[in-house]
């Protein structure tokens, strides 16, 4: 059997629809995993060692804001692994893209654990007029709204960047699937994926509209809340379609 009728029977268990075309990982895989474990590993570093009992009593209280952005990370890089294993596209446009996708994995790091940070401390009703304190001898006229706004508004332009790379990178992947002979159910579960990005950048420009209209950071974020809501209704709709297709194939 020629080897590339070999790989494109290649399926995993947990991905058993879509016939693997990524043979051994590359070095831009090797160097995009690397990039992946040190924004984790920024993540962590980031904590101090405590020397009391009360830092570590703290430091035990940020767990949440830990695990929840370690989740977001590694949520990414296992879109980015199966876009690899997937499709098995190695071109100039994919290292382009990719590279790109990292840049902005590691500048939000920081960003994302703030803003993960800001939310937990409003959960738990804690101030959160610390965070946005200027330090002495720093002139800064802008006000507290301001920097709230300034801080959903930074992080939507990450979620656009993000996934709208993801999105160039899918489109770019559906341009090659004569070659790489996309099936009908592999299609699918493509324009699937497509969707998904498509819901959180247009729910990412909401909020950054809300904020351009000077409305208060409060209501920009409640778009993102939305958006869970819609994410689970097309997951759900996805599913009865994508059944209704395997039906149709078997």
């Amino acid at each position: 059997m020629p080897i590339r009728d070999h790989l494109l029977q290649v399926r995993a268990p947990a991905d058993p629809w879509f016939r693997w075309r990524g043979a051994e990982p590359s070095r831009m895989e090797g160097l995009s995993d690397g990039i992946f474990a040190v924004t984790l590993t920024l993540l962590v570093a980031s904590l101090d060692v405590p020397e009391t009992f009360y830092d570590l009593w703290l430091t035990v209280t940020r767990i949440p804001v830990f695990a929840i952005c370690f989740t977001a990370i590694l949520a990414l890089w296992r879109m980015h692994d199966l876009y690899y294993r997937r499709y098995g596209l190695q071109d100039g446009v994919t290292v382009v893209l990719n590279s790109a996708l990292l840049f902005l994995v590691v500048c939000y790091a920081y960003p994302l654990k703030f803003m993960v940070s800001f939310l937990w401390s409003a959960v738990l009703a804690q101030d959160t007029s610390a965070m946005f304190l200027v330090p002495q001898g720093v002139v800064w006229s802008q006000s507290d709204l301001f920097q709230r706004a300034g801080m959903l508004f930074f992080y939507g332009i990450g979620v656009i960047g993000v996934f709208g790379i993801a999105l160039l990178m899918l489109l770019h992947a559906l341009r090659h699937k004569q070659v790489l002979e996309l099936d009908d159910l592999e299609l699918e579960l493509t324009h699937r994926a497509l969707r998904s990005h498509i819901i959180s950048i247009c729910f990412a420009l909401i909020s950054i509209a809300i904020l351009m209209t000077g409305a208060q950071p409060g209501i920009a974020g409640i778009p993102y809340l939305l958006m869970i809501i819609v994410h689970f209704m097309h997951l759900l709709w996805s599913r009865v379609r994508f059944s209704q297709l395997k039906r149709t194939k078997v």
